[in-house]
């Protein structure tokens, strides 16, 4: 027999073109399915557990771990959580950091929310019921556990921190834990603290501690938020380390309130060319439009000063002349005297207390605008 081979050699042509069209199709596929953003599968929250049935708030130990919740998700950037803590009718949502499959609440974190948020009885046991939402807002997909119950004793409510830091670049001690710059405590709030401050172009976070790194961090919910941001959130062991960012160096006046609604504040200060003291016990008196200036010190656009004679009587300082509606810097509380060194910035007067002064003379007065301090001096 005799074979036509240009019959054969052109099947085994074709044979192969299409077998090369069917490898070029399938790495098309394979490839076009890699572009996509895949789901993270399974976006399920199966049972959630807590790390005890029952928690009796320890509240002279505010650091201390009382509780974690955790659940058997893979870590995923992609997806965020949030707890959800009831009693009964009460409810509140505490925002966990993306790709965390766990959330610990230290005592006083946690003693906050049950007596403020939740309106427990201190010394009273209770039932707190514990769920955890999963969200993916670029899929807008959510999904919920089961809710959990254990029970908990919540202490006496008072704010978990005597002291906190600011450490960073941005502030003038730099990255040293050993000696970060402290933040004041706000004089009218024991919830609030205030860093009052000339800061560097950089970051900072807030410590809860000093000299170690593996202490408790407040920081924002997500690294370099915008400073118009008020979430703020308390990270065990300062991981993931999240940082707030000061891109435009000046001065600067933060507030950390550490309730159980906690937020912060951040905002750029611009001091007054010039305020005045408004009072009986200055020399123009009550008299809004005409009142008596203090003098700008020189070199330092944030500091005032007045030497002269006061009477028996009282004062403030208003920024402003011609309307008791303006702001004005006053004494945390009605009728300090001299010794009083803080001064807080009271919007609108909306407040009216004043400094209070019980014997006439010379005096000389020194007002910080920046850090809020003001010195009383009899000559």
């Amino acid at each position: 027999m005799k074979f036509n081979w240009n019959i054969r050699l052109s099947a085994s042509k074709q044979l192969g073109n299409i077998l090369l069209w069917g490898v070029c199709l399938i790495m098309v596929q394979s490839c076009s399915k890699e572009l996509d953003a895949p789901t993270p599968l399974p976006f399920e929250i199966t049972d959630i557990t807590a790390s005890a049935d029952k928690v009796v708030i320890n509240p002279s130990k505010p650091s201390e771990d009382a509780l974690t919740v955790s659940w058997p998700a893979f870590s995923n950037s992609m997806i965020s959580y949030k707890i959800i803590l009831a009693n009964g009718e009460q409810r509140d949502s505490v925002a966990v950091a993306s790709g965390a499959i766990s959330k610990r609440f230290t005592q006083g974190e946690l003693n906050a929310i049950l007596v403020e948020k939740l309106k427990m009885t201190v010394n009273i046991e209770s039932k707190l019921d514990i769920t955890v939402l999963g969200l993916i807002p670029s899929k807008t997909l959510s999904t919920t556990s089961k809710t959990i119950s254990i029970q908990v004793v919540p202490g006496p409510v008072g704010a978990a921190y005597a002291s906190l830091w600011v450490v960073g670049d941005a502030t003038p001690n730099g990255w040293n834990i050993e000696n970060p710059n402290a933040m004041k405590k706000d004089p009218t709030n024991a919830f609030q603290f205030k860093f009052n401050e000339v800061l560097n172009a950089g970051d900072f976070k807030i410590p809860v501690a000093t000299g170690n790194w593996g202490t408790d961090f407040f920081m924002p919910l997500a690294n370099h938020p915008k400073l118009s941001e008020t979430g703020v959130q308390l990270v065990p062991g300062g991981n993931p380390d999240y940082k707030w960012n000061i891109a435009t160096a000046g001065a600067y006046k933060i507030l950390l309130n550490i309730s159980a609604t906690p937020f912060i504040t951040i905002k750029p200060f611009t001091p007054y060319k010039q305020i005045w003291l408004v009072g009986d016990a200055v020399p123009s008196g009550w008299t809004i439009d005409n009142p008596t200036p203090m003098v700008p010190t020189a070199g330092n656009p944030y500091e005032f000063t007045y030497t002269g004679s006061l009477k028996v009587g009282e004062f403030k300082i208003p920024t402003a002349t011609g309307s008791w509606d303006g702001d004005f810097f006053m004494p945390p509380t009605n009728g300090e005297g001299t010794t009083g060194k803080d001064a807080i910035i009271i919007a609108e007067g909306k407040i009216d207390n004043k400094w209070k002064i019980t014997e006439a003379g010379t005096y000389k007065i020194t007002f910080n605008q920046l850090y809020e301090t003001i010195s009383i001096v009899k000559n």
